[in-house]
């Protein structure tokens, strides 16, 4: 399973298993200025150690929302993701202000390449081939039935991150933005909310990755699963929502088949 489904090179991979061993950067990340877009209004931010770019959600004007809690959900999607091998942008919380302007911290996300455009701005450019979309099948099937797993069904092309460097038959994607999952989605135990549908054009639905992976989550320890949860620092996530988490996650990982319609 973790082979099959991301197409990460080794410097990425090298990124992203570093930032699945920790929970919070102890880097000096300076704040370079607001990108100007998404919900989140997130601000692009440099480590000066490594020259590294990411992007810090939340930003400025979302500094003082301390029910909505971005920066865990974003952590424990990449962390979920991670355990199960599946082709998310690296992720890390930042503790830099928070508890005082961010009222429940920041999460810094890396690019998972070094050159890229959302889908629907690569797609708009004429970067994607129809050969390329149906190399991605298997990615986008898997990423349907995790983010039913983890309450995200808000899902759209510019949230999947393009290699423009990939190869003609073969396209290299990864996916971010989850600050919308869990407990935003979910206000309690055993929570309904809408699942992820089929929203890439072009791209067959590969419904025995599906099946695959529901099986494999289904699979996955309980133990492991909320271990990933509660190593969250309770500034970031408090006691209510993380309960709430745990529950649904445990919940429904049983139940994807049911949820996806598979």
């Amino acid at each position: 399973m973790t082979n099959g489904v991301h197409r990460f090179s080794a410097v990425q991979r090298e990124l992203r298993d570093r930032f699945a061993g920790i929970v919070e950067t102890g880097d000096d990340w300076i704040e370079v200025g607001r990108i100007g877009e998404g919900e989140s209004e997130s601000w692009r931010v440099r480590n000066p150690a490594d020259d590294m770019v990411g992007v810090a959600k939340p930003g400025p004007p979302r500094a003082d929302q301390d029910g909505h809690f971005r920066a865990a959900h974003e952590k424990i999607a990449f962390d979920l993701a991670h355990l199960i091998g599946l082709p998310v942008s690296p992720v890390v919380l930042w503790p830099k202000d928070i508890g005082t302007v961010y009222k429940v911290g920041r999460s810094i996300s890396c690019w998972a390449f070094p050159q890229g455009d959302k889908w629907n701005v690569a797609e708009g450019k004429g970067l994607i081939s129809a050969i390329q979309k149906q190399s991605v099948a298997a990615e986008v099937a898997a990423m349907r039935v995790f983010h039913a797993w983890i309450g995200d069904g808000d899902r759209k092309p510019d949230h999947v991150f393009v290699d423009t460097d990939s190869p003609p038959d073969r396209l290299n994607i990864a996916f971010f933005d989850h600050g919308n999952s869990m407990s935003a989605a979910w206000k309690g135990p055993n929570a309904n909310c809408g699942v992820c549908g089929h929203y890439l054009a072009g791209v067959p639905e590969d419904k025995d990755t599906m099946l695959a992976v529901a099986e494999h989550i289904a699979a996955c320890s309980d133990s492991n699963v909320q271990a990933l949860v509660d190593r969250i620092p309770a500034r970031y996530l408090p006691t209510g929502p993380r309960g709430h988490i745990i529950q649904n996650l445990l919940a429904r990982k049983g139940n994807l088949r049911g949820l996806v319609g598979i």
